[in-house]
């Protein structure tokens, strides 16, 4: 591949994919001048070792993946110890403003709300499965975990995060 080619090829993938890049460090990091931070290093890297993509997985899931594992080693850092975070998370939206729009931005904001005071391991699994759409073995892949594992996270997340929500937590 050439330099262009690649030049290319990398302007493609950051169009396509920086926007759930940056949705999965926010929400992993709670922080968006970390979120940038993890944007820009995932695809120095993807930069780096593409000619390495094997297409064992879809380039998202192979993108999507380095971000987390970027998110992961900060977490272990002694920078994470030094940092505040926030709990803000993004929200955009182009709806109309009428009373259902409203009200569903309201629940959608509590929900991100709730997600972001889950604990990493949690909030990881909530955050690929349902706002990045990845299947189960894709995650455990991932974050080299077994398939057992997400679904038991996944099914804690979704008994912690209903109980945040006003319910009662299911057993």
């Amino acid at each position: 591949m050439t330099p262009d080619d690649m030049s290319q090829k990398i302007t493609e993938l950051i169009e396509q994919y920086g926007d759930d890049v940056y949705r999965v460090a926010f929400a992993i990091l709670k922080s968006k001048e970390l979120a940038e931070d993890i944007f820009q290093e995932t695809f120095l890297r993807v930069c780096r070792s593409y000619s390495a993509y094997r297409g064992e997985s879809s380039e998202k899931t192979w993108i999507i993946s380095i971000a987390v594992n970027l998110c992961r080693d900060y977490m272990r850092s002694s920078w994470k110890r030094r940092v505040v975070v926030t709990d803000e998370f993004p929200t955009y939206s182009s709806d109309n403003n009428t009373e259902d729009v409203i009200e569903k931005r309201s629940e959608r904001e509590e929900l991100m709300k709730a997600i972001m005071c889950l604990s990493d391991k949690f909030r990881e699994v909530i955050v690929l499965y349902y706002y990045q759409d990845l299947s189960i073995k894709e995650i455990a892949k991932m974050l080299r975990i077994p398939q057992g594992t997400v679904k038991s996270r996944l099914y804690k997340a979704r008994n912690l995060l209903h109980g945040m929500m006003g319910g009662e937590a299911r057993g």
